[in-house]
């Protein structure tokens, strides 16, 4: 008899465990399809939809997009800044040949391409005023509070990521990564002072 009632005891016991196990494992799922839940719904949050226009290698409020012809660009700018200038209105056009790119810039934007890789067109743009709906100046909080739910990481200006720039003193650098396309947060002193939008296949400079 006591023999039953241990085996007895003992089944109960690995059922028990058996419950306890399956109801922990159910747990750990619950709490992991929580955590990609509230973090897609933290992307549905964000002010701007980054991924959408990043995957496009655009910035809202640029004309010209990535693999856009860099001729065709180029010429409509230069037309743009010579009928402002006529009106009397203040226009900058500009273009800068170096040892391996080519950089196009119309003021608040800037332009490059490689030499050897003009044909696929605008590889690099830069905003200098308004990207993505941040004016410069504005506070790195406020720039990932706005985009939370999309990864970034943080790392330190080099003549790679920040190479656009002249007179910075603290620059960091807010990295966002699409597929083949790659979005820059330049701060300096905790300020937005950049955004650059580039293609990892055509521009490896």
């Amino acid at each position: 008899m006591n023999y039953l009632m241990n085996y007895i005891n003992f089944k109960i016991k690995v059922i028990s465990m058996k419950k306890l196990f399956s109801a922990f494992l159910c747990l750990i799922i619950a709490v992991s399809f929580a955590a990609c839940g509230n973090k897609e719904k933290d992307k549905e949050d964000a002010k701007v939809d980054l991924e959408y226009y990043a995957k496009l290698g655009q910035i809202p409020e640029c004309k010209y997009k990535l693999g856009d012809n860099v001729d065709t660009a180029s010429s409509e700018l230069s037309a743009v800044y010579e009928k402002t200038g006529e009106n009397g209105e203040d226009a900058f056009f500009d273009v800068t040949e170096g040892e391996k790119t080519v950089c196009i810039n119309s003021g608040d934007f800037l332009y490059y391409y490689e030499k050897e890789k003009k044909d696929a067109g605008i590889s690099y743009i830069v905003a200098l005023d308004t990207a993505y709906g941040f004016a410069s100046g504005t506070p790195l909080l406020e720039v990932t509070n706005s985009l939370k739910g999309f990864d970034y990481t943080e790392e330190p200006a080099d003549d790679s990521n920040t190479f656009f720039l002249l007179g910075s003193q603290s620059p960091t650098v807010l990295r966002y990564s699409f597929d083949k396309n790659q979005v820059l947060f330049v701060f300096d002193e905790n300020s937005l002072c950049a955004v650059a939008v580039y293609s990892t296949e055509n521009w490896n400079v």
